[in-house]
C-alpha cells in the first residue's frame, strides 16, 4: 500500500490502516477529503449538487440491500488532530476531489506499490456481466482504469434496454421538398427556395427510432470500439453483437462530430413508463463519454467524484454465477423471491430473500468480509452474518446452513478451499457451515489467474456437494 503522493492514495477493501501506515500515503492536507468521505453518507454526497459519484448497482437498479447510509470509509483522528486511522469497508473503486483521488483495491489484488492489479475484482465483474477477458494488464497508474472498469456493464445494461424494445419519441425532422407533410418553415423556405424552384421548406415531428437515445447509445459504442477492450465489449455474445447492430441500424444519420451535442440532450434522464431500463443505459452512456471527467488527477473538477462498486454485491453475484454452473441451488434476488416469513388469514407477508436455496438440501449466505477471522462477533455484527441463515434455517425448516466467502490465499493451508462446521449449542443436530473459496494471489499474469480460478471454482462446487448433497443421499 503506497501512494502517489501528487494525486493517489492506495487503499484496499475491509482493511484498518494504522498510525504507522498512514504516515506513508497521506499528506497533510489529505485529511480534508477524509474527513468529508468518513462525515457523509453515500445517500448524501450523491444528493449534494457538487457530487458526481456512480455507485454500483445501486445507480443502475433495485437491489435487495440498501447501501445509502454506508460511508466510503472510516477516518479518525487523535486528540492533537493528528490522523489515526482509516479503515475501509466493502465499497472498491475510487472516490477523490480536487485532483486528490482514493482508489480501494480489492484486498485480494496482486502486486504493490503502483502495480497493483485487480485481477480478482475484474474477473467476478467479467462473470458476472458476461464480459470474458482473456488477457488483461491493469494496474492503478493507468487513467483509463476506471473506464476499463466501466465498460463492464454496458453489454448487460444494453440487452436489459433492448429487451424492452428499441427506444421510440417523437423528434421535429426537417425537410426541403415537393412532398409537403408538416408546418412550413417560413425563414428556412425562403432562404432556400427564392427564386421559386418547386420544393417547400418544412419541417414534421415524427415518431422515430432515431432520437437522441438511440444516439447516444450509438456514440457510445463506437467510442467503446477504439478502446483497448472494446473488441471484448462489443463482441463477446452474439446477444451483445446483435444488439450493437439494432442500435447501428436504428441511427442512420450517426456523425461523430455531434457527440457533444447528444451528451448535451441527453442530460435530463428517461422518464418512461415503459422504457424504465433505459435511465441506467442512458447514464451509463453518458459516464464512458465523459469519463475524462472521472480520470485520475483532473484538477479543474473541483468536486466530489468517482465509481463505486459494492463488492458484497459482486461477490453474491458472482457466486450465484459459479452455482448455476454445475449445480440446481438457485440465486435469489428480489426480483425473483417468493418467500415470506409470515401469514395470517389475510396471507403472507414479510418477504425474505434467501440468497442461496435449493429445496430441502441448501440454503446459504453469500459473505464477502473476511470471514475466516470472525468466530465470536458482538450481538451487531452477528445479527446479518450468523442470525440471518440460521432465521433462513427454521423458516426452511432446515437442519444445516452455510455460508459461502472468500479466503486470502495465506489464510488457506495450501487449500482451494476451506470449510469448518460449527454445531449450533443446544442443537446437535443442527449446524452452521463456512466454505470458503480460496483466491490465487500467486499468479503471474490475468490468463494464468483466470485459468487457475476456474479450478478452485470446481473445487469449491465440490465441496458444497459433499457437505449438502453427498450426506443426503
Amino acid at each position: 500500500m503506497t501512494s502517489d503522493k501528487r494525486m493517489l492514495i492506495h487503499l484496499k477493501d475491509n482493511h484498518i490502516n494504522d498510525r504507522s501506515q498512514i504516515e506513508k500515503i497521506l499528506l497533510p492536507e489529505d485529511a480534508r477529503i477524509l474527513r468529508y468521505l468518513s462525515s457523509h453518507s453515500l445517500s448524501e454526497m450523491k444528493n449534494d449538487k457538487g457530487c458526481d459519484i456512480l455507485v454500483v448497482p445501486h445507480s443502475f437498479r433495485e437491489t435487495k440491500d440498501e447501501i445509502g447510509d454506508s460511508y466510503v470509509l472510516s477516518y479518525a483522528e487523535d486528540k492533537e488532530g493528528s490522523p489515526e486511522s482509516i479503515t475501509t469497508g466493502n465499497l472498491v473503486g475510487f472516490i477523490g476531489y480536487n485532483g486528490k483521488d482514493i482508489r480501494i483495491h480489492s484486498r485480494f489484488s496482486i502486486g504493490e506499490n503502483d502495480e497493483i492489479k485487480d485481477y480478482f475484482l475484474y474477473y467476478m465483474l467479467g462473470k458476472v456481466f458476461s464480459v470474458n477477458f482473456f488477457d488483461l494488464s491493469t494496474s492503478s497508474s493507468r487513467d483509463d482504469a476506471i473506464f476499463d472498469l466501466l465498460l463492464f456493464f454496458f453489454p448487460r445494461l444494453l440487452k436489459d434496454a433492448l429487451s424492452q424494445g428499441m427506444y421510440k419519441k417523437y423528434v421535429y425532422h426537417e425537410y426541403n421538398d415537393a412532398n409537403i407533410h408538416g408546418v412550413v418553415d417560413v425563414n428556412r423556405h425562403i432562404r432556400l427556395n427564392i427564386p421559386a424552384n418547386g420544393k417547400i421548406a418544412y419541417r414534421t415531428r415524427e415518431f422515430s427510432y432515431n432520437n437522441s437515445v438511440t444516439q447516444l447509445i450509438r456514440h457510445t459504442i463506437e467510442f467503446i470500439r477504439r478502446k483497448q477492450f472494446g473488441k471484448a465489449v462489443l463482441h463477446n455474445d452474439p446477444d451483445t453483437e446483435g444488439c450493437v447492430q439494432q442500435i447501428i441500424q436504428a441511427t442512420p444519420t450517426f456523425q461523430p462530430q455531434q457527440r457533444q451535442a447528444i451528451i448535451n440532450e441527453n442530460l435530463r434522464p428517461v422518464v418512461h413508463p415503459y422504457y424504465t431500463k433505459y435511465a441506467a443505459l442512458q447514464n451509463l452512456c453518458l459516464r464512458i463519454l465523459r469519463y475524462e471527467k472521472l480520470s485520475y488527477g483532473n484538477d479543474s473538477n473541483n468536486k466530489i467524484h468517482g465509481l463505486l462498486i459494492d463488492a458484497a454485491w459482486l461477490w453474491e453475484e458472482y457466486i450465484g454465477q459459479v452455482l448455476s454452473e454445475n449445480t440446481d441451488i438457485k440465486h435469489y434476488t428480489r426480483k425473483n423471491s417468493h418467500y415470506h416469513l409470515f401469514k395470517d388469514k389475510d396471507g403472507a407477508f414479510q418477504k425474505i430473500i434467501p440468497d442461496y436455496y435449493d429445496g430441502d438440501k441448501i440454503v446459504a449466505d453469500a459473505k464477502y468480509i473476511p470471514l475466516n477471522r470472525s468466530r465470536d462477533l458482538d450481538a451487531e455484527r452477528a445479527a446479518p452474518i450468523y442470525y440471518k441463515t440460521i432465521m433462513y434455517m427454521y423458516r426452511f425448516d432446515m437442519k444445516k446452513g452455510y455460508l459461502f466467502h472468500p479466503i486470502r490465499q495465506n489464510e488457506s493451508e495450501g487449500k482451494k478451499v476451506l470449510s469448518e462446521t460449527f454445531e449450533i449449542d443446544g442443537r446437535s443436530d443442527c449446524s452452521l457451515t463456512k466454505i470458503g473459496l480460496v483466491i490465487d494471489e500467486e499468479s503471474k499474469n490475468y490468463s494464468e489467474f483466470r485459468e487457475e480460478m476456474k479450478r478452485r471454482e470446481t473445487a469449491f462446487q465440490q465441496e458444497i456437494y459433499k457437505y449438502a448433497y453427498a450426506r443426503l443421499e
